[in-house]
């Protein structure tokens, strides 16, 4: 998955890593329930479904306008 990031695979895995660390400090730490953080990743991979669903559309519909 990091190999085609080139010179910067570390700092894409750092940031993963810390984003995994604070989903897991929100769950240990803080109380969130796993129900709750299931429920904001899947609102936030079905948001950035639309937005690349919508990009699309554009890029589309602009190739067509100038065809």
């Amino acid at each position: 998955m990091f190999k085609s990031l080139g010179r910067y695979r570390r700092l894409a895995a750092t940031c993963f890593l810390s984003c995994l660390c604070f989903i897991g400090l929100a769950i240990y730490g803080w109380g969130v329930s796993w129900r709750d953080v299931l429920s904001y990743a899947f609102a936030a991979i079905v948001l950035l479904g639309a937005t690349i669903a919508l990009a699309a559309l554009a890029g589309w519909l602009l190739h067509k306008v100038r065809k």
